[in-house]
């Protein structure tokens, strides 16, 4: 009888061996093939004033935060974060107009099919999670801001690794993500904007800003998420700190209404202001790889806000990372205020952002401060939070002179700016 069983057990463990080989071998199959096959859609630049305006909108909250990231605003490449390192390694593309590292020879629609499906202009996949459901106006108009001549675009050499994938990683964009392969042949309209709409706040939630996305556990996309009542907008999706110079792991903040776990107590106003500044009503700092949405105009986050509220609240309760979530609390100690404020979480020796104060070396307190309190004035597109209203002129000053105190080659190795 126990041979028997011994046999069952063992042909149970050879099934179930076979068909994990079999999945990854197709998993494999999947990421490595060619997809020639995926029509280019009919999308080409929106080149008007209002186009390039909405695609720096775009751009500049959904594009930039991957493309260029680091506090930087040319889109040259670099290591991303966003998905948990047990997947792999990921790096994404240079996308200036550079003819040989970057977009520069490819086609209006070429960078639309990448946009749409994650294939790229020579028919392979990608691992960038892709916009199926972006609407054709948009997509045109952050390709029109693409070819705007923006000085952000002008050509660069830098070439970033290729992303690498792990078996659970390819697993995960293989199946779980799973790879868009459907062309775009017919048109996809953005809804008509509107503060009070919940389809245009949906729209930008789900297939912009990725709001649904990072807000909601698992690997589904937007449009798989939002059918799950009982977890979109819960939080809990996974992002890795070691990397950018934290400890641990960050899990995405429940976002639903609920009044005791999400944001349910957040007035409009409240929520305007988090999206913009990067800083809660309740004085915490809201840390990367969550974007500014400082082009975001108050319509589309007045529909954002009314999309969250139509939504059902979610009591879920997602822990805060290690080490706490940092706090804006002004002080007379500048030394206290770099901490608490937040600045320590990218510029303290060993952080991932430590090498950009040595940017402000050189320069006078007074410039330095107003810097700390409206970043975006002097580098639009910064992912800075805007301290203006937690910090006045007298503590700004003292917390400049001690970041410039800080700037005489005390960067660590291996930091760049």
């Amino acid at each position: 009888m126990m041979k028997k069983i011994l046999i069952a057990i063992g042909a149970l463990v050879a099934l179930v061996l076979i068909g994990a080989g079999t999945a990854m071998g197709v998993a494999s199959h999947k990421i490595n093939k060619t997809y020639d096959y995926v029509a280019l859609p009919n999308i080409t630049r929106d080149s008007s004033p209002e186009g390039i305006a909405r695609g720096e909108q775009v751009f500049r909250a959904v594009c930039a935060e991957c493309h260029a990231g680091g506090g930087n605003t040319k889109p040259v490449g670099g290591r991303m974060h966003d998905f948990p390192p047990d997947l792999g390694t990921f790096y994404s593309a240079n996308i200036t107009s550079d003819m040989e590292k970057g977009v520069g020879a490819w086609t209006d629609q070429e960078i639309a099919r990448m946009v749409i499906n994650g294939i790229d202009k020579s028919h392979h996949f990608r691992p960038m999670p892709a916009f199926p459901n972006m609407g054709d106006k948009d997509i045109a108009a952050v390709i029109g801001f693409m070819r705007s001549g923006h000085p952000d675009f002008a050509p660069e050499k830098f070439q970033p690794p290729r992303s690498e994938l792990t078996p659970p990683g390819r697993m995960v964009f293989a199946f779980a993500m799973g790879i868009n392969d459907k062309g775009r042949t017919e048109p996809v309209p953005v809804p008509a904007k509107a503060a009070d709409s919940v389809e245009y706040g949906r729209y930008l939630a789900g297939s912009v800003y990725d709001c649904v996305f990072c807000h909601s556990p698992g690997f589904d996309g937007s449009a798989v998420k939002l059918q799950h009542p009982d977890t979109v907008l819960s939080g809990g999706f996974e992002f890795d700190l070691v990397p950018l110079g934290g400890e641990g792991k960050l899990l995405s903040p429940n976002i639903s209404v609920s009044e005791t776990a999400g944001i349910g107590k957040w007035t409009l106003d409240e929520f305007k202001h988090a999206m913009i500044t990067g800083v809660t009503p309740g004085g915490y700092i809201l840390r990367p790889p969550m974007p500014k949405y400082r082009y975001a105009d108050d319509v589309e986050l007045a529909a954002l806000y009314t999309f969250l509220r139509s939504m059902k609240p979610n009591d879920t309760v997602v822990p805060p990372p290690a080490g706490g979530r940092p706090k804006a609390e002004p002080s007379n100690d500048p030394e206290k205020m770099f901490s608490s404020l937040g600045c320590a979480t990218c510029h303290a020796p060993g952080k991932a952002f430590e090498a950009k104060l040595q940017g402000a070396k050189g320069k006078a307190p007074e410039e330095v401060a107003k810097w700390i309190r409206n970043p975006e004035s002097f580098k639009p597109g910064t992912q800075m939070p805007t301290y203006e209203s937690l910090v006045d002129e007298n503590n700004a000053l003292a917390l400049a002179r001690y970041v410039l105190g800080r700037t005489g080659g005390t960067v660590s190795e291996g930091t760049a700016p």
